[in-house]
């Protein structure tokens, strides 16, 4: 099987999931970017992005709200965690790092930005498939074109290589969800979102159930 197959497989494991389980981390969503968007990436990127990661964003282009300004100003005194800013903040980094899924617009801004800086150099091999919203791009995920492997860069550290594909992630991801526990990628264990509607994962510690969230169980 390609890796282009599995990773539309795994994707459509985690969306089905997404879609019962964490309604408002499904909506944030966005349509599929076309062939002409992903052609325009590659420009801007000088770079031809791989079958499984062409696939990834034909399925869709990212995230509503992978910069967390996206969703406005945040509520200076909320009245919990059930205002409109905190439950979609709460919603988008549903990626199985705790991340959002890149729109190209951010893919490009970040690989000309926050990788190119870490690395030293104008153009890098490295495309960002995943940052914090959190932490407004501070901290990612990248795809290694040269390896096919996925790595993590985060601000003044070095890019680390995680030895492992995106096909691999997608599928471990996927399995993690059903199952109810944590990854054997990252470590990192899926909650629900205090309103029950939106999916993150976090490294496992009791400290999260206190403000709300809830470990997805089998």
């Amino acid at each position: 099987m390609s890796e282009q197959v599995r990773v539309e497989a795994a994707w459509r494991r985690i969306e089905g999931w997404l879609q019962k389980y964490a309604p408002q981390s499904h909506v944030m969503l966005r349509a599929p970017a076309t062939s002409e968007q992903i052609a325009q990436t590659e420009h801007v990127l000088g770079c031809v992005l791989p079958p499984e990661l062409r696939a990834l964003y034909l399925m869709h282009d990212g995230v509503h709200g992978a910069d967390a300004d996206e969703f406005g100003e945040q509520p200076v005194a909320p009245e919990g965690e059930e205002d409109a800013w905190h439950r979609k903040a709460n919603a988008v980094d549903f990626m199985p790092n705790g991340q959002a899924w890149l729109p190209l617009e951010h893919v490009i801004a970040a690989h000309g930005g926050p990788l190119s800086a870490l690395t030293g150099q104008e153009t890098t091999s490295f495309v960002p498939v995943t940052a914090s919203a959190r932490y407004t791009m501070l901290e990612g995920m990248y795809l290694d074109l040269t390896t096919g492997l996925l790595g993590v860069w985060a601000d003044a550290q070095e890019p680390r290589s995680l030895r492992i594909g995106l096909a691999d992630w997608l599928e471990e991801g996927a399995a993690a969800l059903a199952e109810g526990r944590p990854d054997r990628v990252l470590g990192m264990c899926p909650y629900m979102s205090p309103t029950g509607d939106g999916l993150t994962w976090f490294d496992p510690d009791p400290m999260y159930e206190q403000d709300g969230w809830r470990p997805v169980t089998n």
